[in-house]
């Protein structure tokens, strides 16, 4: 029941105004820029970090209600579940009325990095993207 009030909250808090695609090459630069500017010099050692890549993940109403339709499907053990799990997909439904709209942008920035020995480690962060503002900041949000 409190995901679904906390799916509710998100489509409803959708204002519509998201926009329908999002410039994945634009994000990715400033991702990697905010790496560069931001994160790696505030790490112990920023020497030896470099970026590697980045990947736009857009999160959208359309999703949500798959991740439903998911649980929905194998989830559903019993009458009960069944009867509820259908109630909570239902009411996805409904209650989107743009589900190409936008939820959440993240983006996932790889970097390398060399430890004292001489051994490359690769790693990720996880940033996220606000497209009302053109801004890149850290996640949790």
């Amino acid at each position: 029941m409190k995901k679904l009030l906390i799916i509710s909250a998100i489509l409803f808090g959708c204002d519509g105004h998201s926009p329908d695609s999002i410039d994945t090459a634009h994000v990715e630069n400033l991702a990697k820029d905010f790496m560069k500017t931001t994160v790696i010099p505030k790490m112990n050692d920023p020497k030896p970090y470099e970026v590697v890549d980045a990947k736009v993940v857009v999160k959208r109403v359309s999703d949500h209600i798959n991740d439903y339709r998911f649980v929905y499907d194998h989830f559903s053990k019993n009458h009960f579940d069944s009867v509820e799990n259908r109630k909570n997909l239902d009411s996805v439904i409904r209650a989107s009325k743009h589900p190409e709209s936008i939820i959440s942008v993240t983006v996932n920035v790889g970097y390398r990095t060399r430890y004292q020995r001489g051994d490359v480690v690769l790693d990720s962060i996880k940033l996220k993207y606000d497209y009302k503002n053109d801004k890149i900041s850290y996640w949790p949000f």
